[in-house]
């Protein structure tokens, strides 16, 4: 396993040179639109990660189907897999244009913050290397048992005081400083990792202006 120590929050740092070369050599799939790995296009938004060499796509050109999955199941298996490890993790199931074919990973100064299951994958030498399709190996997903009428996950209420509650937390996103919104990602990444993932794409779509 790769010489990582975990830190205090409990993730391991993983630069994203190292990150695109472990998909690479261990797992077979093309890096591209990073210098390290291959030129960057001029095809990106103004903004970027790529132009700041904090991004790099990842592509499943091996094979079709490898042991029945597709290319593009799997780029999507991996893409649950890496959800929260940075800024933006898009690829085929995250909805964003221009992501159907691939996997988008960018990182705040080229940093990703891998969980002990994201770490153990793609460290941990037991994805199955180059025939690796990485089925079930998602994020675990905490559940709440609560039942309280607030809104909060668990509950079956329709009350509008959950809706009312996710309206202020998307405009108060839109006021936070980066390092506001990134201590609030990580604070979701590991009390509620299924919601980290829908906050997490609300603060980007602010923090970015997107639609």
């Amino acid at each position: 396993m790769a010489n990582y120590t975990k830190t205090a929050d409990g993730f391991y740092q993983v630069p994203i040179i190292a990150l695109g070369e472990r998909l690479r050599d261990n797992f077979g799939l093309t890096i591209r639109e990073h210098p390290h790995f291959d030129p960057v296009d001029p095809v990106h938004s103004k903004n970027s990660y790529h132009y700041a060499n904090q991004a790099i796509d990842v592509q499943d050109w091996r094979d079709d189907v490898i042991d029945g999955v597709d290319w593009r199941t799997r780029t999507g298996n991996l893409e649950n897999l890496l959800k929260g490890s940075g800024v933006e993790v898009f690829g085929p199931n995250s909805g964003v244009k221009g992501h159907d074919t691939h996997l988008h990973l960018a990182a705040k100064d080229g940093l990703f913050n891998l969980t002990e299951n994201q770490f153990n994958v793609l460290f941990g030498g037991g994805a199955g290397g180059k025939l690796a399709t990485f089925p079930g190996v998602s994020q675990p997903l905490e559940t709440s048992t609560s039942t309280s009428s607030s809104g909060s996950l668990g509950s079956t209420s329709d009350d509008s005081s959950g809706r009312n509650s996710a309206h202020e937390r998307a405009a108060n996103y839109s006021e936070m400083s980066k390092a506001a919104l990134d201590a609030e990602y990580d604070r979701l990444r590991r009390e509620d990792p299924r919601q980290a993932s829908i906050e997490g794409m609300k603060m980007h779509k602010s923090y970015f202006g997107k639609n």
